[in-house]
């Protein structure tokens, strides 16, 4: 692979003898579904063995143009490593250290010697498991064995010190004097900003109103390309074309902010996709830009890509991460915030009746915090012809015989409000009869029943969000019928889970109340029986049946 700071000087495949085998090389621009677009390409070739134990070798020269865009080298492949060699010279001009990552009990050692001035590294591999790209795994950067290069500084020809990335201040430096070089021109942007604020009389309001009012114009577009990789475009550039990468939205919310006489900053920070941190100085260290207003010399952040994010509240993958705020010349380092929990919730309050074989009722549904954007972002993200059939399949939960109609209208856009959907349910085949007693089950949503970890799953898996779950559905008894058998209470609480779960009969009414927490978002792989367990539990009281018998 390369780039505009990069380029492929060779690619060519020998035999045994060292002689060259014609090879049909493509040249394609590299695409992933998070990215609209960017400048990498890659050059790649199918390799042939006409009989096993044939030695083919490829020969590939890569130049980087800057330094500083050479950061990262993994030893894992998509294919066993049974042995291999990686070394690198550092020059006698060149400061470089060389930070190893998950190395644990992997067969890597490393041996260091002169070459005249220079500085040679080897690691040598033996025996390296293929790595594996499963879903809802984490980061690459959490997992596998790598290096980082952390280019400090170098020499010129006339022996000067050049500073790169010595300290965490080098590289606050250099993102600053990109974001200085971009011409600002503010114009329509204040027009817009009065616009807005008119009329308004707090401080909440008008923020509010700038910030979803770039939610709701600016369309997200990730578009990398060379230095665009790191320097903002221009917030008028922004403004105008109404859409815009992750740091064109944040300049764009820092212009209008300021416009209205607020202390908004950019702020560069790592999802939860890069393990690292600013105490390594590396253009590895983050991934996204957004925005802070300060606040009583606190920031407040604020992400224009998050669409669907009410003001103060923050995605899951920025939550608990190290931001790295302006602040002139120097500059901040801060949390952000660890949302607990109960901001993220699904609360289900149903009334139902038996109706022949089915169940039919009413059902509330309230969802806060990621469960409403997550809702909403697929919702307003489909076309219009489509979104009744989205908005079944999500009420319904995946339950084949779970019908709904006459779903209350709802506003996308207002934030602040829960999101309340009202609607008429139907679970046909819910019922079943046998010697004058019915069986049924009255939980239609059986939330994490099917979620065991696959025991051949290689990564551990990290769930979107920590969450809880609610639901409070009473059934009315048919006429002439008494409760002959109610399942059994459930209780777990372990490091993932705390579930509370059971039935009570009031009168002639039964009470189904239920609540499911999940702790943490990581499960990792030596903690899969301990979570299967608890899942078995669960699906075991979901399958257990309430018994009416006839009086």
């Amino acid at each position: 692979g390369y780039d505009n700071e990069s380029s492929i000087e060779t690619l060519n495949l020998t035999d045994k003898r060292n002689k060259r085998i014609a090879w049909n090389i493509n040249d394609e621009a590299y695409s992933t579904q998070s990215i609209f677009h960017n400048d990498y390409r890659v050059k790649y070739a199918k390799l042939t063995f006409p009989l096993q134990g044939y030695l083919r070798t490829v020969k590939e020269v890569k130049e980087y143009k800057d330094i500083k865009y050479f950061t990262t080298d993994y030893f894992v492949e998509p294919y066993r490593v049974i042995k291999g060699t990686m070394s690198i010279t550092i020059p006698e001009w060149l400061e470089m250290e060389i930070k190893e990552y998950h190395f644990g009990n992997n067969d890597i050692k490393r041996l260091s010697k002169k070459v005249g001035a220079d500085t040679q590294v080897t690691f040598k591999i033996n025996n390296l498991s293929p790595m594996k790209s499963e879903y809802r795994m984490p980061g690459n950067s959490y997992i596998y064995p790598h290096v980082l290069y952390l280019t400090q500084s170098f020499k010129d020809s006339k022996g000067a010190e050049i500073t790169l990335f010595k300290e965490t201040q080098d590289l606050y430096n250099w993102y600053s004097s990109l974001v200085n070089d971009v011409d600002i021109q503010t114009t329509d942007i204040a027009v817009k900003v009065n616009e807005l604020t008119a009329g308004l009389t707090t401080d909440d309001e008008k923020v509010k109103a700038i910030y979803y009012w770039v939610q709701d114009n600016i369309k997200y577009i990730a578009f990398e390309d060379g230095i665009a990789g790191f320097k903002p475009d221009s917030p008028q550039n922004v403004f105008s074309k109404k859409y815009g990468d992750c740091k064109g939205m944040a300049i764009l919310l820092k212009t209008m902010l300021i416009e209205a006489g607020y202390d908004a900053r950019l702020v560069w920070i790592g999802t939860d996709h890069i393990s690292y941190d600013y105490s390594t100085p590396s253009l590895s260290v983050d991934n996204h830009m957004i925005t802070a207003i300060m606040v009583d010399g606190k920031p407040i952040f604020i992400d224009g890509t998050e669409k669907f994010n009410s003001y103060g509240t923050f995605a899951t993958r920025i939550q608990g991460k190290q931001a790295l705020i302006e602040n002139g010349d120097s500059f901040l380092l801060k949390k952000v915030p660890q949302a607990t929990p109960e901001f993220n919730k699904e609360i289900y309050q149903g009334t139902f009746k038996i109706n022949g074989n089915d169940l039919v009722g009413i059902m509330n549904k309230e969802l806060t915090g990621e469960q409403a954007s997550s809702f909403l972002y697929g919702f307003t993200g489909m076309e219009q012809d489509k979104r009744q059939e989205v908005m079944l399949k999500v009420l319904t939960d995946g339950n084949d015989n779970a019908t709904v109609e006459n779903v209350s209208a709802f506003d996308p856009t207002d934030r602040d409000a829960i999101l309340k959907l009202n609607y008429d349910m139907k679970v046909s085949n819910a019922v079943s009869s046998f010697d004058d007693n019915l069986y049924l089950e009255l939980d239609p949503v059986r939330y994490l029943a099917n979620w065991t970890m696959d025991e051949d799953r290689q990564n551990s898996y990290k769930m979107n969000n920590t969450r809880v779950e609610q639901k409070n559905i009473s059934l009315e008894l048919p006429a002439g019928y008494t409760v002959e058998t109610l399942p059994d209470a459930i209780s777990i609480d372990n490091q993932f889970l705390k579930v509370e779960a059971h039935y009570t009969l009031d009168s002639n009414q039964i009470n189904y109340n239920s609540q499911i927490k999940i702790k943490t978002r990581l499960i990792e792989k030596n903690q899969f029986d301990t979570w299967n367990t608890a899942i078995e539990q669960i699906k075991n009281f979901y399958d257990e049946q309430i018994v009416l018998k006839k009086a």
